[in-house]
């Protein structure tokens, strides 16, 4: 089997697995962004304001307010942390309120398409490295 026969099927069987991995995230963030309501929520918790990576802040929101009950979801925040008690803008999936995530994320370009980036970046990689290689012959 040649190197570039062997890298080919590496580069498929990952791009895939990893494309799988991020498909229930973003099959949720789609349809976030095709039926999501927008609301305010009340900041509650922050997570991880400390910590690497997203910053995660737990907020409760009503959906009507007549609704009694009150859902709680964690969201991510960008750049500004919301303080404790203040109102952020969120976008809940009708079906299923504890699906719900940031507003400002929501509508990004990326939101719901985590699976094709990452598949679309193994391509790419195996282009280049074909390319590479065919280039070293």
């Amino acid at each position: 089997m040649t190197v570039l026969l062997k890298w080919g099927i590496f580069c498929g069987v990952f791009g895939v697995l990893t494309a799988l991995v991020f498909a229930d995230r973003s099959q949720r963030e789609r349809r976030l962004r095709r039926h999501g309501r927008r609301t305010t929520a009340i900041c509650r918790d922050h997570l991880n304001a400390e910590g690497d990576g997203p910053i995660r802040v737990r907020c409760g929101f009503r959906l009507s307010p007549e609704h009694k009950g009150e859902y709680t979801v964690v969201v991510q925040t960008r750049e500004r942390i919301p303080r404790i008690g203040e109102e952020i803008g969120i976008v809940y999936d009708p079906q299923d309120p504890s699906n719900a995530e940031n507003a400002e994320l929501a509508s990004m370009p990326s939101f719901g398409r985590h699976d094709i980036i990452v598949l679309l970046g193994w391509v790419g990689i195996y282009l280049v490295s074909v390319s590479c290689m065919a280039a070293a012959d």
